[in-house]
């Protein structure tokens, strides 16, 4: 008898325990809200069809797919939820960069500061050549510090030089050691959160329409496997209307619905290239140069955001052009686990690109 209640309680425990970990691995990181602020988006004339027809799939999608394209801040084209938030995976970088012109603006950061002014040092202790890396050498993915950090993958782990190997300022590489020390940079210096300073200054001013200051996350929420660090990643949720926002406002040197919100100084200097990616030793496909966060292709005269998992911000300033393409990988830990097992992206990228070029033929 003794044996038998044992075993019900031992079946009653696991049961229990799988119950919890099958809860717990379907609570969403981030929920889409409805904020106060929200403001609707304008519709221009529609694209037409022939260009509308190349977007649009004849089949469902394997994956959630969402795509934007605005043009003088109006919408032009849509396609699916527009108003699911995903993770924007190193797009988070590029919209970092904006945040940090604000703040250089209003005077609580000073990107010409280097690691060591700053009191900026790693688990593996930086050097002292390595400390003389300033935040604008961050912003440029030109520290020249070549350490394991949180997030990193693919040619940031396999091609990483040689510690020491360039001093800051010298060589190009993409390198998430930059990005995360840039976030806990930024919170350090100005005193509030990535989410608010960001719900404050871009959210609020320029009418988000599913955003809200939780929707930044920093530090992996989840039990993923972690590279030690000091400066831990952080996680921007957005939803593909309001990231074309950005893209648009950035077209426009800063500009949004008659305000201000980027200094056209800062993002003039953010989309300026520091880097001939054409003569780095690693080949980095479309892109030939990269700005403060943001990769630049001279070829088609557009400025990009790329993240992981096939999501994408094009911008033609030139023609006042957004294109936004988000591909939806995850808002919990089950959903982002069965993500990261089907290894096929299905992107509609080569459609995308093939759209701006007939848009701006067009024209």
């Amino acid at each position: 008898m003794r044996i038998k209640r044992l075993f019900k309680k031992i079946i009653a425990v696991l049961l229990l325990l799988v119950t919890s970990v099958l809860v717990y691995s379907l609570i969403p990181r981030v929920r889409n809200i409805d904020p106060e602020f929200q403001t609707e988006l304008e519709y221009g004339e529609p694209i037409a069809k022939e260009i509308k027809d190349i977007l649009t799939p004849k089949e469902e999608p394997e994956r959630i797919r969402s795509i934007v394209i605005l043009q003088d801040e109006k919408v032009v084209y849509e396609y699916g939820p527009t108003d699911k938030i995903m993770n924007t995976a190193s797009i988070r970088k590029s919209i970092l960069g904006l945040l940090y012109g604000i703040a250089a603006d209003k005077g609580l950061v000073n990107i010409n500061k280097t690691l060591t002014e700053l009191k900026i040092d790693e688990s593996t202790p930086l050097t002292n050549q390595e400390k003389t890396a300033t935040i604008k050498h961050l912003l440029m993915y030109k520290s020249g510090i070549y350490l394991p950090s949180q997030g990193e993958h693919d040619s940031q782990i396999t091609d990483r030089p040689i510690r020491e190997s360039y001093k800051p300022g010298d060589y190009f590489f993409s390198n998430n050691f930059d990005a995360n020390a840039l976030g806990t940079i930024f919170m350090q210096e100005t005193g509030i959160s990535i989410g608010k300073f960001m719900e404050e200054h871009l959210a609020i001013p320029m009418g988000f329409q599913d955003f809200s200051k939780q929707n930044v996350i920093v530090g992996d929420p989840w039990f993923w496997p972690k590279k030690e660090s000091k400066h831990e990643q952080y996680y921007i949720y957005l939803s593909t209307r309001d990231l074309a926002r950005i893209g648009a406002m950035v077209a426009n040197g800063g500009h949004w619905n008659g305000k201000q919100i980027v200094s056209k100084k800062w993002i003039a200097e953010s989309i300026t290239s520091y880097s001939n990616l054409k003569k780095n030793r690693i080949n980095y496909g479309r892109y030939d140069g990269f700005g403060y966060q943001w990769w630049i292709s001279s070829n088609t005269k557009t400025v990009w955001a790329d993240g992981y998992g096939e999501r994408f911000l094009i911008i033609n300033p030139n023609r006042n052009l957004t294109l936004v393409e988000q591909n939806f990988t995850g808002n919990s830990f089950l959903s982002t686990g069965l993500w990261l097992m089907n290894k096929n992206m299905d992107s509609g990228l080569g459609n995308l690109i093939k759209v701006h070029q007939m848009i701006t033929l067009k024209e």
